[in-house]
């Protein structure tokens, strides 16, 4: 009897161990780097006053409008104070006579801003009395800073080399509309997440080695992939909210996020609230006297809603509305409100702006044993996965991005 436990015991262990593999599993595979690596210019910070540097090792300091060399061993300790000058830019001591400098730290050292560790340059540049800092990082490498503060870094392996691959075909699109630009995407949620070197996890980093050079393609052209956290039943149509019509960012049925403890919420909002951020932002209401959802999109959300105010009737438009309450507030535009004494219920559906990949649906999908092929499938219908390299070559710079300006809220919301 005891001997016939054991072995049923052994066998559950071994069925466990099995499963926990293939859950956690990340194959090695590394593909060599290009010659010339893809650049990503990433906003880290916008400051009036003064950011703190520090680099690991003695680095070049150029003029980035010039390209002259500055000094060549440089020595930036660790909390180092960069501010403003009258005739340039001032770091520790020494004052540069620059629009902007450009610090690079021998190969492989990296570069810190105000705490974070970082790949790659650090530009420095002046403009209109204030700093803006962005680091200069290979693709692959701000990838690395991107995927574990944009998804679960104990998901299944799937759902994280789909998010790589998405975030990286977002990057590169965004690179290439606005290679113009003084940079190309923000370090927060109006582009993506990058917490650089500081953020980065070994399974996350395997994904990204195990994707490197993989984009999303449409018609010959790096789509912009955008994602978000959980659509709530239906993905979002693209040109409903930026005017993008593109097929493969149309909306889909979704019926996998409900893991998500965002698939449905409720939220109470004082009137007081919502008539003071509406009146932040422009509007002159006096009083809210009644609020009411407007029609509705094929996904379910909301397009506009009906204020009352003063016996009058006025129309907001969802997106608006949920900037001036708040986007972690008001969780998506798929919702139902109810008039309370003193405040709104809204009760709703999902988190994010609903377009393109739903990470809560990939993650029950990859539950389901889909891989990150099938699932970037799923929620880009149209859309390939090809090499970014050869996509490329096909095409001048400009010409592989969609030519879109797009003004949005955030990535996240």
């Amino acid at each position: 009897m005891i001997r016939k436990k054991t072995i049923q015991a052994g066998v559950i262990l071994i069925i466990l161990g099995i499963a926990a593999f293939r859950f956690f599993f990340v194959p090695f595979r590394f593909s060599p780097a290009g010659k010339q690596p893809f650049v990503i210019r990433v906003r880290l910070a916008h400051s009036p006053n003064r950011l703190e540097l520090g680099a690991q090792s003695r680095c070049e300091i150029r003029d980035v409008k010039t390209g002259n060399l500055l000094e060549k061993e440089a020595v930036i300790p660790h909390g180092t104070e960069v501010s403003p000058a009258d005739t340039g830019i001032k770091l520790g001591s020494r004052i540069f006579a620059a629009e902007g400098i450009r610090i690079s730290p021998s190969r492989g050292a990296g570069i810190t801003l105000n705490g974070t560790l970082y790949r790659g340059e650090m530009d420095i540049i002046r403009a209109a009395g204030e700093l803006d800092a962005v680091n200069r990082v290979e693709l692959e490498g701000y990838l690395k800073g991107v995927v574990p503060c944009e998804i679960n870094r104990f998901w299944p392996f799937a759902v994280i080399k789909a998010q790589a691959i998405v975030s990286r075909s977002f990057a590169v699109h965004e690179a290439l509309r606005r290679k113009d630009k003084d940079y190309d995407l923000t370090a927060d949620t109006f582009s993506q997440v990058y917490g650089g070197l500081s953020s980065e996890r070994w399974r996350t980093t395997r994904a990204v080695e195990a994707t490197r050079d993989r984009v999303l393609e449409y018609e010959g052209r790096v789509l912009p992939a955008y994602f978000h956290s959980c659509c709530g039943g239906h993905t979002q149509d693209a040109s409903r909210i930026w005017g993008t019509g593109l097929q493969p960012l149309r909306g889909v049925k979704c019926l996998w996020c409900r893991w998500s403890p965002y698939f449905r919420w409720q939220v109470r909002v004082s009137t007081q609230t919502i008539l003071e951020r509406l009146n932040s932002r422009g509007y002159r209401f006096k009083r809210i006297d009644d609020i009411r959802t407007g029609p509705r999109d094929g996904s379910g959300r909301v397009e506009y809603v009906r204020m009352r105010s003063n016996n009058k009737w006025f129309e907001i438009k969802t997106k608006d509305l949920r900037s001036a309450v708040g986007r972690r507030v008001l969780k998506s535009a798929n919702f139902h409100v109810k008039k309370y004494p003193l405040f709104y219920l809204f009760s709703g559906y999902g988190w994010g702006h609903g377009v393109g990949m739903c990470q809560w649906g990939a993650f029950g999908l990859s539950l389901r044993r889909w891989s990150a092929e099938r699932i970037l499938q799923r929620y880009y219908p149209g859309a390939k996965i090809t090499r970014l390299k050869r996509l490329l070559e096909k095409r001048d710079g400009p010409a592989a991005a969609w030519g879109m300006v797009i003004a949005y809220g955030d990535m996240w919301g």
